[in-house]
């Protein structure tokens, strides 16, 4: 997807663009009292914020309920500054009050996303407070929360019991998998947002991935995964995944895309369902056997099908049992510890904005923990692959 590349004159015509083409539709018909007046506001506040590119604006529209959804709306709002929007249109559908200062808002939204302008549509309700000054602000999407030892399951409503049993034996089962395998799991009760619907999983995460998904997790924040209503499906694998993406990237953000991914499939997917990618016979050692430089150059947030995602996700997966087979069980461990020792990046993280200092921070890392260089990596790598033929 696009990041900051335009000029200043485009960005600043595209945007008074988008600002023009904002709309926000009316309520259903019937008295409108006060609150719903009020409510109505907010959410043209907000859709305003986000047409304008506002962050500050879009950020007060939110009551502050906890430190993880504060960042986890501040990193979207990130994304989408990187990202280029037309066209956005949000209509309020419907209102229902929970309590005195409480109402479910559900919403309709629609824009056109990157230069080929895709249509993204989609519904969801959200939760609007009233604060202590009268104001009414936007909180996180009506979520009924089931909890387990180690995680709390937000859910639709109306979520199907059965599946959401599923997912709570899974989560548990995904806790032990990572605390064995990387050596760490969250302590604390991990949040878990469950979507049945994968294009508000990508919504309420990372618009600027082309492709649909099915979970999403970074730093200080709570997984997202997307419900599946499959009855033979297994949470397992996704949610040991977003796991080590949790633990790994709280002990440093400092994790460059295909060492973070590597890490989420040795560790976590593959563990989860039984086997690697070469394991189960999906990709053959030919398959891998490139550059780490091929890794470095491949851009997750470009990537729009399924079959180049394995193949890096799985060479990722690959170089990580290599360096755990090469240089120590822990090695993988002590590399991501290594990297605490620069500055932790917070923003959002956009590939083409931040990958290359990431990968910097690698090299430099493999020094401290492993005592070689990229390139001495690299061609141990090449050797090992190659063996395995």
């Amino acid at each position: 997807m696009p990041g900051r590349r335009a000029s200043a004159a485009s960005a600043q015509s595209a945007q008074e663009r988008l600002e023009a083409a904002a709309h926000l539709g009316d309520c259903p018909s019937g008295r409108v009292n006060g609150d719903q007046a009020a409510i109505r506001q907010a959410v043209a506040t907000q859709t305003r914020a986000i047409a304008t590119g506002d962050k500050a604006a879009y950020l007060a529209t939110f009551a502050p309920v906890d430190a993880e959804f504060s960042l986890e709306r501040s990193r979207w709002f990130d994304y989408r500054l990187a990202a280029e929007l037309a066209d956005l249109r949000v209509t309020v559908e419907a209102l229902e009050r929970r309590d005195a200062d409480t109402w479910a808002v559900k919403i309709w939204q629609r824009y056109l996303i990157g230069a080929d302008r895709s249509a993204r549509e989609v519904r969801f309700t959200r939760l609007y407070r009233r604060q202590v000054d009268g104001a009414w602000l936007a909180a996180d999407l009506a979520f009924s929360t089931l909890e387990t030892d180690h995680f709390q399951l937000r859910h639709a409503a109306a979520a199907d019991r059965a599946a959401l049993q599923r997912v709570a034996a899974a989560a548990e089962a995904a806790w032990s998998l990572v605390h064995d395998g990387y050596g760490a799991a969250p302590a604390d009760k991990t949040a878990v947002k469950l979507y049945t619907d994968r294009e508000l999983l990508r919504q309420d995460s990372k618009i600027t991935i082309g492709r649909l998904f099915n979970g999403w997790g970074e730093p200080g924040e709570s997984i997202k995964l997307w419900l599946r209503p499959d009855p033979d499906w297994s949470a397992r694998s996704a949610l040991a995944h977003e796991l080590v993406h949790k633990v790994s990237l709280a002990e440093s953000a400092n994790l460059c895309s295909w060492f973070a991914e590597g890490l989420a499939n040795h560790y976590g997917s593959f563990p989860g369902f039984g086997g690697s990618y070469l394991g189960t016979g999906r990709h053959q050692p030919a398959d891998y056997d490139k550059p780490l430089a091929w890794l470095e150059a491949f851009d997750p947030d470009a990537v729009d099908n399924d079959a180049d995602w394995w193949v890096y996700g799985g060479m990722a997966a690959a170089v990580v049992r290599f360096m755990a087979e090469s240089y120590g069980p822990d090695a993988p461990r002590r590399l991501v510890q290594a990297l605490a020792a620069w500055p932790q990046e917070r923003a959002g993280y956009v590939w083409s904005i931040h990958d290359a200092t990431l990968r910097g921070y690698l090299d430099l890392a493999l020094r401290q923990a492993l005592g070689l260089d990229m390139a001495g990596l690299d061609a141990a790598w090449r050797r090992w692959i190659k063996a395995l033929d």
